[in-house]
């Protein structure tokens, strides 16, 4: 299958999921982040998502942490502050306040 035979495909067969419009960028010659990387290789390895987007559930895939349907994927943590650095921060935009309403 040609390249733009197998994007119309991916177009009008694939189901609407994450990595459908990385996918198709690959294929068209864009470079990709990593992560849509990863995203565009799950969409293509579970078949454009055509039977539903879920798990894949391959855990020996080097890239089942990071697929965007695998409910035990690691989640990115808020970054909490320290009293010490929030006062700094706060007291740095006071005077920032300050100097743009002279």
């Amino acid at each position: 299958m040609k390249i733009r035979e197998h994007i119309a495909m991916i177009k009008k067969n694939g189901l609407s999921a994450k990595g459908k419009k990385e996918l198709v960028s690959h294929l068209e010659g864009s470079r990709l982040t990593h992560r849509q990387a990863i995203h565009a290789h799950c969409y293509d390895c579970m078949c454009y998502f055509i039977d539903g987007r879920m798990d894949c559930r391959m855990p020996r895939c080097p890239l089942y942490p990071f697929m965007i349907f695998n409910r035990n994927r690691p989640r990115p943590t808020l970054r909490r502050l320290s009293e010490d650095h929030l006062g700094k921060l706060l007291e740095a935009r006071k005077k920032r306040g300050n100097a743009t309403s002279k």
